[in-house]
Formats: C-alpha cells, structure tokens, sequence
C-alpha cells in the first residue's frame, strides 16, 4: 500500500483498550491496518491524504459482539421477550420451523445494520441456516459464523454432520479475510452424545472453534442432571447415552467438548464444581445478563467466575430476547445488577467492562491478535461515539452518555458514518 493511502482519524479522547486512555489522541490507517496509535502531536501527518476529526468524540476499536442470533431478528415482533424460558422456547421453535431461507436472509441483514449503528464491527453469530453468513459477507463485517447443529436422534447423526460438512465446502470461509465458519451445536439437550462426539471429531481434524449454549436454564439443569422435569417429555431419549448426575458443565466436560477454542454462552444455572472446571479447561464464557433477566433464567455468579479465573466476555444475544444489539446497552445493564446484586454480581470498573465488549469478546472468538485494542499492526476496526466536547472521564461519558456511533470502521473502510463525513 502506497504512502498515499494514509487515513488520520483524530478525537478528543482515544481509548486503546490495551493501554491508558490518550487526550487529543489520533489513529493512523494505511489499507487496512493501524500504523500509529497516539497523542495527536506525535503522529506524523505530512503524507496523510484524509483526516477525519472528531474534538467531540471518543475514538476507540469497534466493539466485538461474541453472540448473537441475526436470523431471528424479524422474530422481535412475534415474540414476548419477558416471559418464562421454557415458553419462550417453545415459541421460538415454531417460528424458526416457519422461517424461509430468504426471511432468514432479510432478518440478518436488518440485524448487521442494528450492529453498525451501535459500532459493533465483529460479530460472534449463532446461524440456524447460514443466511447469516450471507448477510455478513456482503455488508463486509468481521465475524465467525457458527453453524448451528441440532441432532435428537442417533440414526439422523451422520446424514446431519453430511449436510454440515456440504455447508463449510459451499461458504469456502478461507475466501474472505473478514469471516471465519465454524460450529455451533446448540445445547446439551438438543444434541446425542453419539452426535456430539462425530461433531467434536469433525472440529478437531478442520481445527474449527466451538459455540454452545450451556447452563443457561433450571430447566435444562434438572433434564439433564437427573432427566425430570417437563422437558423430558419434549425432548424424549436425546440423552438416553448419557451419565446421569452431571450437572451441563461437567457433561460437556464429558464429552470432551471444554477447551480454550470452545465459547459457551450463558452459564447461568452453575455451582462452584461448574466454575472450577470452566477455569481449570480455560473455557470463554459469553455473558448475556439482559437475554437472563428477560427470560427469568437467573443472575450469574459473575464475581465469583471471575475471583476464579473464568474467561468471561459480554454479549447481547439475539433481538428475539432483548432490545438492541448494543454492547454499551449490555454494559449498562450489568453495571445495574451490580448496584442490585452486590454478593453475586461485582462492581467493575468502567475499562474493565469496556474490555469484555472489546479485547475480551475479540479473544473468545479467537481474533484477539487482529482486532479489540487500537495497536500498531492491527486491523483498524474503529468506532467513534461523539459525547461532547468538555469531557473529563472519557469512560463514563461513554458508557452512560453515548447512543449511537458517528463512525463505524471495519478494516479500514467506513461502514456507517454519520452524513457529514460521508
């Protein structure tokens, strides 16, 4: 890349995430790369052929989502978010039976434009149909896409894994430098242990990372621990193969699914062997606090997971169970069990929750050497929020005072910018 090609992006404030906030700080862009991160002053400008100045804004790295639904975000009007789990679920069920690959494909494309607006610029995402990998790829966002697997039925598994495998030979993923494909078995309870196994195999010799939902229900916990509850007569026999007496946690710890490449989404209904085993396998944990509270599923240990050295990251979920796709709206939401839940919800500082949106989220996807902090040799995956020009705490103004994003970069071409700078 020529000399030329320099951008200059300058704000108020710069927050590298991995490193002290700087005032009157200014990013470098060459292509799609950062080549300077720093006090305005210190940046070489004589090359520079475009300067985008925001004195009113916080420039930061875009935020990382490392969970969502987008096919189902045309499902925010079908659904009542704030209901019992289990109702929940079983409505969701007959609305994702009904969905088409072209409603899939129009939802997701909604959902990648809520993802800009809020300055969210990779994208952990749970698809069903894969129109979600359609959706993303054409709007040129970052993200890995997981692949959703569902098998109750032993004699279904390997006509299953066939169609899985056709799937990652047609989206060719290797193709496009911004998507990853991997897989995504959905839960406990909705995949055999037969299953689960040919999928982990499967994972293994293409080196492909995992997404599970786990632990996220009382529901999920007694079927599966002990077979009772009214899921059993829904699910029936998925788990005939199965040990009883294991919590989800430690099933999947039997399994073999637990590693460092696997992220697991919820982890809600825990006890303290759960929190030892997902420490001791360094496992990522997805936190979605305001899915949990809509649903009534109940609050995370969260201090505890963490006093314990779990990999925790905050992510929003899909808007069939909250409101936005916000990051900042998550984090404004956990800031509030604090205050409610002091015992089991900690007190965080403001870059800390600013890291599980960023650098955090980024590293549970396994994208943390290209994206989530503003450093020399990263993709310049940027975001701008402007919150005005006397700004003291560059955290707090952008925490409980910025909405929407003015930029949205992904690297290094602009995706949403507000009309001014267009």
């Amino acid at each position: 890349m020529r000399e030329h090609n320099l951008t200059l992006l300058r704000a108020g404030w710069l927050l590298p995430i991995s490193a002290p906030p700087i005032q009157d700080g200014a990013v470098l862009v060459r292509g799609d790369r950062i080549v300077a991160v720093g006090k305005f002053g210190e940046i070489p400008t004589e090359t520079v052929s475009v300067r985008l100045e925001f004195p009113d804004g916080i420039l930061l790295p875009g935020f990382v989502n490392p969970h969502t639904h987008l096919e189902n975000t045309l499902f925010a009007n079908k659904i009542k978010r704030n209901q019992p789990f289990s109702k929940w679920l079983f409505q969701m069920v007959r609305l994702v039976r009904s969905q088409s690959f072209e409603d899939a494909l129009a939802a997701a494309r909604k959902g990648v434009k809520e993802l800009v607006k809020f300055g969210v610029t990779c994208v952990g995402e749970f698809s069903r149909l894969g129109a979600s990998f359609i959706a993303l790829q054409k709007a040129k966002l970052r993200g890995v896409v997981f692949k959703e697997f569902i098998c109750l039925n032993d004699s279904e598994a390997e006509r299953q894994l066939e169609e899985l495998k056709n799937w990652f030979e047609t989206v060719k993923p290797d193709r496009d430098p911004l998507l990853n494909a991997a897989l995504g078995p959905h839960a406990p309870y909705t995949v055999t242990p037969f299953a689960f196994k040919r999928v982990l195999e499967f994972a293994e010799k293409q080196n492909l990372r995992l997404c599970i939902h786990a632990a996220e229900s009382p529901f999920e916990r007694k079927f599966v621990e002990q077979r009772k509850g009214i899921w059993r007569w829904w699910l029936g026999s998925v788990l005939r193969n199965a040990p009883l007496g294991l919590s989800p946690i430690r099933y999947l710890d039997w399994l073999g699914v637990l590693k460092p490449e696997t992220l697991l989404v919820h982890c809600v209904q825990v006890d303290d062997a759960d929190i030892a085993v997902l420490a001791e396998r360094k496992v990522w944990v997805a936190h979605c606090p305001r899915s949990n509270a809509n649903l009534r599923v109940g609050t995370m240990p969260l201090a505890k997971m963490l006093s314990k050295g779990v990999n925790v990251c905050l992510a929003t979920d899909g808007l069939a169970s909250v409101d936005s796709l916000s990051p900042l709206d998550e984090i404004r939401f956990a800031i509030k069990l604090a205050q409610e839940h002091p015992k089991v919800y900690p007190s965080l500082p403001p870059d800390r929750w600013l890291r599980m949106v960023t650098l955090d989220a980024a590293a549970a996807l396994g994208l943390d050497k290209f994206v989530g902090s503003l450093e020399q040799g990263k993709q310049a995956d940027i975001a701008v929020f402007r919150t005005g020009s006397k700004v003291k705490d560059p955290f707090e103004a952008l925490l409980f005072g910025a909405k929407e994003a003015t930029l949205t970069m992904v690297a290094g071409k602009v995706l949403k910018a507000d009309s001014e700078l267009t």
